[in-house]
């Protein structure tokens, strides 16, 4: 059995080693982080107050890191996000299983030490983690709707940016006014159209969380907006949401335009843009895929209330 520990700033090198190694295979990978060490290392640099006193690692005799979890709480939600477990099992080893199970669960056990009255805990993980599944049942968590990860890279992504010199909105396009009546109206269908999660409508319009949001205006009203982020290797839009009656006139595609396109003057270019659509969501699913994003990942959430 593995000696299991809070991580120490001297582990990051090897924790960034572990990951991307197991980041890479749909078997061990995980939502919500990213698949290079640019992309870890930013990620793991938000831990509040550091990455090390929010992680959990597993070690072997010879002080060779072989699990790790990390853990992202937000107080204000009282919601807890586990990124892993992550176990290093042996290729074909006879026991892997067995020992995936226990690590992941010693692993878990510590992390709790840091819950404190965190009672709603979120995992994310591929479909095909098979482990991760199993370990979810054994801790009570319960399997939310599948979503799928879109990308839009190489030229597709530059031909949304450079687009016709022609082309214009149906609607004002702005980025969030300071106007108290909009943060309101943007909060309330952030809300409505994206309950429990792992944002509130407040903190994505009060700047807390470091989204950029777009908004499309028809005079004083909104009629919807879009949210999203800067990556080391990607532009990522977190949510776009459009009022009901406002649908179909492909406002939800000029959000995301517009939304990219400002992600770009402002943070610089990155080679491709990410997307999270939940199974079911067709409408989204189109419209990405109209605006040139394919299929890259298929990850399910698993979530535990109490």
């Amino acid at each position: 059995m593995y000696d299991i520990r809070f991580a120490e700033p001297g582990d990051l090198s090897a924790a960034l080693a572990l990951l991307v190694r197991l980041q890479a295979d749909t078997a061990h990978h995980i939502g919500y982080l990213g698949e290079t060490v640019e992309a870890l290392s930013e990620e793991l640099a938000e831990f509040e107050p550091d990455w090390s006193s929010c992680s959990v690692v597993a070690t072997d005799e010879s002080g060779r890191l072989a699990g790790f979890l990390s853990v992202e709480i937000d107080s204000k939600l009282r919601r807890a996000w586990l990124h892993g477990p992550f176990v290093d099992v042996p290729l074909n080893h006879p026991a892997g299983s067995r020992i995936w199970d226990q690590t992941a669960d010693a692993l878990f056990v510590k992390a709790r030490e840091i819950l404190d009255d965190i009672t709603d805990h979120e995992l994310y993980g591929h479909t095909n983690h098979r482990r991760l599944a199993a370990f979810a049942q054994r801790h009570g968590f319960t399997a939310g709707k599948a979503s799928s990860i879109y990308l839009l890279d190489n030229g597709a992504l530059r031909t949304l940016l450079l687009r016709d010199a022609n082309y214009s909105a149906t609607h004002e396009m702005r980025v969030l006014p300071t106007d108290p009546a909009v943060h309101e109206a943007v909060a309330v269908l952030h809300e409505r159209c994206f309950p429990h999660s792992y944002m509130s409508g407040r903190q994505l319009v009060d700047g807390t969380k470091n989204r950029t949001v777009v908004v499309a205006m028809d005079g004083q009203r909104v009629l919807g907006y879009a949210g999203g982020k800067a990556q080391p290797e990607e532009y990522y839009v977190d949510f776009v949401a459009v009022e009901p009656d406002a649908r179909g006139q492909g406002i939800g595609a000029q959000l995301v335009t517009e939304l990219l396109w400002k992600l770009a003057c402002d943070q610089g270019a990155r080679p491709q843009a990410a997307a999270s659509i939940l199974a079911g969501n067709e409408s989204s699913r189109r419209m990405f895929g109209r605006l040139g994003f394919r299929l890259h990942l298929e990850l399910v959430a698993y979530r535990h209330a109490s």
